[in-house]
């Protein structure tokens, strides 16, 4: 039967514990607490034998259970209840890989290339290209923008509260102040479609836009990590997107009042770099473990995903000429 735990390779008990063994049973003191192990007379041996292991902690899960018959099914169990109550430490290091920032960078980029394909179809761009996307959908776009603009200073704000480098902080102190006010370039292409100042505060965004900007500040004021690898995703340009976008406005007769904001506020991001702000804030981390690389990495996957859903969501929601238009919290 194979070790059910996955949590340790050479496990140890922890020096403070405490172990006294009483006819039929072991008592297991560590600090204020005490826990009582019912012994099977007919294993007895090996299950005293098993804790006087665990107190040396230098076997690992294998080993126990070739020197242990008699209780070799039941090791893995009986370590997990340890763990459980905190008895047990892991007693095997082994040096972990190690790249730069910079290097995890180039790989994230290749894993986000990777992710869009599985997840993006592209439908909103290929809409605005066949002209299936509508003009409603077009507004659409632009009142979700305005959520993630209106929000992205608060959603950045946690980020500096975490000193690393100096160079860190002051990129993301040019990137915070940068990103301030933004959202009024996004109420005038509003106002231009009679959405006007009086609603904005009483907009509602759509499920997936409001959980892609809860992502992007948990990540800032929990995983610095993750924070600095998914900024690319929001800053980064895509320059046949908004002439797509912006010929398909013509076409569908919004006027230049809509649309110019818009893409003058992608123009932003150019002309600062701000595609390159991850490039940027990642270069300054001298390594990333395995560990934190597979987090970052589910963590990009989720966000490239959920943008994919937040655009799907807008051209379903808004292509729906029944669903109430802006979406207003009344």
């Amino acid at each position: 039967m194979a070790i059910t735990t996955n949590f340790f390779v050479q496990p140890r008990l922890r020096k403070a514990v405490i172990m006294t063994i009483r006819g039929d049973s072991c008592l297991l003191r560590h600090r204020a607490q005490e826990y009582e192990i019912e012994i099977d007379p007919e294993t007895r041996e090996d299950s005293i034998r098993l804790l006087e292991i665990l107190q040396e902690g230098k076997t690992t899960f294998t080993e126990l259970q070739q020197q242990l018959p008699a209780i070799a099914e039941q090791v893995g169990d009986i370590c997990d209840d340890l763990d459980r109550y905190g008895l047990l430490t892991e007693t095997k290091y082994e040096p972990q890989e190690v790249r730069s920032g910079s290097q995890f960078y180039r790989e994230l980029r290749r894993l986000v290339d990777r992710a869009r394909q599985k997840y993006s179809d592209g439908r909103f761009y290929r809409g605005l290209l066949d002209g299936s996307i509508n003009r409603q959908q077009l507004i659409g776009y632009a009142l979700e923008y305005y959520h993630v603009v209106k929000m992205c200073p608060a959603l950045l704000a946690p980020s500096l509260s975490y000193y690393e480098t100096k160079n860190t902080t002051r990129i993301l102190q040019d990137f915070f102040v940068s990103e301030l006010h933004h959202d009024k370039m996004l109420a005038k292409s509003l106002a231009a479609v009679d959405i006007d100042e009086s609603m904005l505060d009483r907009l509602v965004p759509l499920p997936m836009t409001f959980s892609v900007c809860a992502s992007l500040g948990n990540y800032a004021r929990q995983h610095p990590l993750s924070f600095k690898s998914a900024l690319f995703l929001f800053e980064e340009s895509n320059n046949k997107f908004h002439e797509a976008f912006r010929q398909h406005c013509i076409e569908v007769g919004l006027p230049e009042r809509f649309y110019k904001p818009l893409l003058d506020h992608a123009m932003i991001n150019d002309d600062g770099d701000h595609g390159d702000i991850s490039r940027s804030l990642l270069a300054e981390v001298l390594g990333v473990s395995a560990e934190e690389e597979l987090t970052v990495s589910r963590h990009i996957c989720i966000l490239v995903e959920s943008l994919a859903v937040m655009e799907q969501q807008i051209i379903t929601y808004y292509g729906d000429a029944k669903n109430p238009f802006p979406r207003l919290a009344d």
